[in-house]
């Protein structure tokens, strides 16, 4: 019997509901880790592509005291500075103290250090601005070349000005923590989703009409099951990209070819006709 080599024996199994039961035998426990991999990498795809299209990140939760200083009188000041070539062009040295922390523009570098040692401060020296909130690790900031404050005509807008900033120079570290939580998040919806319809799969066995003989064969089947699903998923969610509908889309289809592989082989192998099983191909490693 012609056999097929993991993982071209996967993909054979994936596209219809018989398929995806006799391929019940195909792969071993590694090869099944793969696959789970596999299909969680397929999710991130889109994940990532979204991701790279960031161009800011809302900081002000990260540092809420810091950017609680912010006020009209500031915004007014920084509108009548300049940034050329990254350098903060200001006639004037101002600073605003209160009892939550201090504000100060075009200060000296002796200056910075006197102002960061306040419980919260808000710098802008010549070549960038310092944020210190609390205890948090003081996050100094470079001005970029297309630094622009003329727009930054409200509170908001400032913080958004900010903001960005904040994310130019941390981008890598923000998208990397990003992607490695959501990669995290999906990677246990898909062990739970697996393994935990292989069980209500493997209970079967106890009925006189299934074929199925161990976990294994059940956690096989719904790996196969869910292929065609997470390629849906993925496709729909590089359209117009949401976790959410994306995970409702996987699981949804999952449901759908599980249903549909009982409908068209009542888990029974005699239900199904030998003629082509030799063309599914894959090895038996139970």
């Amino acid at each position: 019997m012609k056999t097929d080599q993991f993982p071209l024996n996967y993909f054979k199994s994936i596209w219809t509901p018989k398929g995806s039961f006799k391929g019940r035998h195909q792969l071993n426990w590694f090869q099944l880790i793969v696959v789970l991999f596999f299909v969680n990498g397929l999710l991130m795809i889109p994940v990532a592509l979204n991701y790279v299209k960031m161009d800011h990140y809302p900081i002000e939760g990260s540092y809420p005291h810091a950017f609680g200083l912010i006020d009209e009188s500031v915004v007014s000041e920084l509108n009548q500075a300049a940034v050329t070539a990254g350098t903060l062009q200001i006639d004037n040295e101002v600073e605003w103290i209160t009892d939550n922390g201090i504000v100060s523009v075009n200060v000296s570098d002796s200056a910075v250090q006197q102002s960061l040692k306040a419980e919260n401060a808000l710098v802008f020296s010549e070549n960038g601005f310092y944020l210190k909130d609390g205890d948090l690790p003081v996050s100094k900031i470079q001005y970029t070349k297309d630094f622009d404050l003329s727009n930054a005509t409200s509170v908001q807008k400032l913080k958004a000005a900010l903001s960005r900033q904040w994310f130019v120079q941390n981008r890598l570290y923000v998208v990397g923590s990003l992607m490695l939580l959501v990669f995290s998040i999906l990677l246990i919806s898909t062990i739970f989703i697996v393994f935990g319809s292989a069980v209500f799969l493997y209970l079967t066995k106890k009925s006189s009409f299934s074929s199925i003989k161990t976990y294994k064969e059940s956690v096989n089947i719904i790996e196969n099951a869910i292929g065609l699903p997470t390629l849906v998923a993925l496709i729909s969610a590089v359209v117009q990209f949401d976790v959410v509908v994306m995970l409702t889309i996987q699981s949804l289809g999952l449901v759908l070819m599980i249903l549909m592989i009982f409908y068209q082989t009542r888990f029974n192998d005699k239900t199904i006709p030998n003629k082509g099983f030799g063309n599914l191909g894959g090895k038996m490693n139970d």
